[in-house]
């Protein structure tokens, strides 16, 4: 427990964290390390500790001095530092430096991690450097300063500091091994339930560690190690802390490397959904999950799902081109076994979504594209980042960078904010610029078209031609090029190309101005096309031009003029429904639409629509969709839990079971032109 105040004068120790998450009071990086040092005798009676979680907003280095001007003294300054937050953490540690002279600075972190060198030389306010594992450290650390015999530094392992000219390494310290002596920032006091009651984000450990040796990871430096679980009735307590505590629909963060790894996972998932159910409360669960994915991560996600705690599971590929796998060191999924996996999720209705990698060296656009192919025909939805470097990892080593030819820019890591630096890959030997740079804009037209409005289009019209999805996705990127310029959402459109070619291009008005300042940073551009399209009524213009451009490209006899047409009604109406949701608009009710049985059947086939249980079907088949099924979702999170396939439109907005009537449906009829009939419908 928190030692009371002695009557001696105590030194201020500050422990910061810059988060690029908002509306978050509590660190669990910054709570381990308060948490361990309130424990520990000397420390708890020779220091104060005062946490401070500060919000990466953009400008943020502009708001330092005014924060500085609010702390009395700074003695110790202690910052957790990885590459988002590494330029606003350099600025704090300067400016804390000049303001008082005489503080000791300590960075720690993975992206400061054994990385000396750079860091010394990037800031000559910083003291010392804390390497892997920082709570048993950090406390030896503060007894050496209270000591004041500059010799006791160098009994401390795993630290780095500055003698003279020369900067001195000391052995590296062992992993701790048993976890039961870090005490729980949950349990012990260092937090109050205020602290996760106005939290968005509560981020908590279960076990330590990483078998795998993926070369472009770093997980803490515990990577290619044995799995280190946290005592079971302390997991459970801290369970039980977060869901009495936390705001209704809040996040759980489970930042294990692998969860479902362990066959205490198990007992994990069971208790969250007991706890949840006990106590009447909801919260949503993100986590890591295991790389091969098992009959007990299947187990677990049963569990997790009827709770309600999980929207999908992610199966991390990264890659499905071997070379590039090799090159990785990836211990993968088999390809056949991906395929099996898929089935097994969707014959227990949980969703799914395939985390890719475009960049990895090994990897062409071709195979990459081909990848995407693979998860979208096994009934996957694969969700696409680029390549960031991170340190101490072999792809960052300059062998590596030559060997495969690797060159890189530093980008702002969220458009939003250009202080959130980042160094992503934009060529290697199999990848020029301009194929990256065309990846980056398909992953744009992937989202926008397979993830949101044409998706039960471009599976049925690959199930009937043999085309692949990519392949009509592609000819839709060209397609958003056409979009003028002049025009909000075309100027939307150029803005996500020019920020990949230059960081300071970002139209901050323009986006931020349709997507706000505060939500979730992820695929701006995506969600901000969404939101426009959605406020200005304009989606159904949108959809009909894009499927009608789609159309011209593709060969007369390919798909039938009248059943096309009939997915593009089909699709207006699931656009109709999605804006219904988007804008907030719960009074518009339910949405009818008939479809003729065959065009039913293929999009029930092609997973766009729920079945019906009676057959064989004839005539008319009706469906209903709810356009306020979301409305009390945050935007920005519905937007992203479309993009990984959580969410399906229009499948996910089906408010009742489709219906079958004996009246044959008339299928619209077009003029030949196709492209003119479908826009002049908008």
């Amino acid at each position: 427990m928190i030692g009371t105040p002695e009557l001696t004068a105590r030194k201020q120790c500050h422990l910061v964290e810059v988060t690029p998450m908002p509306s978050v009071r509590y660190s669990l990086n910054l709570g381990y390390l308060h948490a361990a040092a309130a424990d520990d005798p000397v420390c708890r009676k020779s220091f104060d500790f005062m946490k401070h979680i500060i919000f990466q907003a953009p400008g943020l280095v502009d708001e330092i001095d005014a924060w500085l001007d609010t702390l009395e003294a700074v003695d110790v300054l202690a910052i957790s530092v990885y590459f988002w937050n590494r330029g606003p953490s350099m600025y704090i540690a300067d400016a804390v430096k000049k303001r008082w002279p005489e503080c000791t600075v300590i960075m720690g972190g993975n992206d400061v991690s054994h990385q000396t060198d750079a860091v010394f030389a990037e800031s000559s306010s910083v003291d010392y450097l804390v390497h892997g594992e920082g709570e048993l450290t950090f406390c030896e650390l503060l007894s050496v300063l209270e000591s004041k015999d500059p010799e006791a530094r160098d009994k401390v392992h795993g630290i780095s500091f500055r003698r003279g000219d020369e900067a001195v390494t000391t052995p590296p310290r062992d992993r701790i091994t048993d976890l039961s002596v870090i005490p729980s920032p949950l349990l012990s006091g260092v937090y109050q339930p205020e602290d996760i009651r106005q939290s968005r984000i509560i981020i908590l450990e279960t076990n330590r560690g990483c078998p795998y040796s993926c070369a472009f990871c770093y997980w803490g430096g515990a990577t290619k190690s044995k799995v280190r679980p946290f005592p079971m009735e302390r997991i459970k307590e801290e369970i039980t802390y977060i869901i009495t505590h936390a705001d209704q629909d809040a996040t759980l963060f489970l930042a294990d490397a692998n969860f479902g790894i362990l066959p205490q996972d198990v007992e994990i998932a069971e208790w969250l959904a007991a706890e949840l159910k006990r106590l009447g409360k909801r919260i949503f669960l993100f986590t890591n999950w295991a790389k091969n994915t098992s009959k007990r991560v299947l187990r677990i996600a049963e569990i997790l799902y009827s709770s309600n705690l999980i929207a999908a599971v992610t199966l991390s590929a990264q890659s499905f081109t071997q070379q590039a796998l090799q090159i990785a060191k990836r211990s993968n999924i088999r390809p056949d076994y991906y395929r099996s996996l898929q089935e097994e999720f969707q014959s227990r209705g949980i969703p799914t979504y395939t985390e890719l990698i475009w960049g990895m060296p090994g990897e062409s656009l071709d195979t990459f594209i081909a990848g995407l192919e693979y998860v979208i025909s096994s009934g996957g939805y694969p969700v696409v980042y680029p390549l960031l470097l991170l340190n101490n990892t072999e792809y960052t080593t300059e062998t590596f960078r030559a060997d495969h030819s690797v060159r890189t820019r530093y980008l702002p890591y969220q458009a939003t904010n250009p202080e959130m630096r980042a160094e992503f890959v934009v060529e290697h030997a199999l990848m020029p610029e301009q194929d990256w740079l065309h990846g980056m804009e398909f992953r744009l037209s992937l989202a926008l078209f397979h993830g949101c409005l044409l998706r039960g289009l471009l599976r049925v019209v690959s199930h009937r031609t043999g085309r692949r999805v990519v392949d009509l996705c592609m000819i839709l990127t060209d397609f958003l090029k056409t979009v003028d310029t002049g025009t909000t959402l075309g100027a939307v459109i150029a803005n996500h190309r020019e920020i990949w070619l230059d960081p300071t291009s970002f139209d901050t008005d323009l986006v931020t101005g349709i997507v706000g300042t505060e939500g979730i940073p992820e695929h701006l551009h995506y969600q901000a096309l969404i939101r426009l399209l959605v406020a200005n009524d304009s989606y159904p213009e949108f959809i009909r031009a894009a499927a009608a451009y789609l159309f011209d490209r593709m060969e007369p006899a390919e798909v039938d003029p009248a059943e096309y047409a009939e997915l593009v009604e089909y699709q207006v109406l699931a656009g109709h429904a999605l804006a219904g949701s988007v804008s907030r608009d719960s009074g518009s009710g339910t949405i009818g639409l008939g479809l003729t049985a065959e065009v039913y059947q293929m999009l029930v086939d092609v997973g766009q629509l729920n079945g019906v249980e009676e057959g064989p079907l004839g005539g008319t088949v009706q469906i209903a969709l709810d356009p306020s099924r979301f409305v009390t979702s945050p935007v920005d999170s519905l937007l992203l839990a479309i993009y990984h396939g959580s969410v399906q439109v229009a499948r996910s907005f089906q408010s009742t079971p489709a219906t079958v009537t004996d009246v044959p449906k008339t299928a619209p009829v077009y003029a030949a032109d196709l492209t003119s009939a479908v826009k002049s419908q908008a």
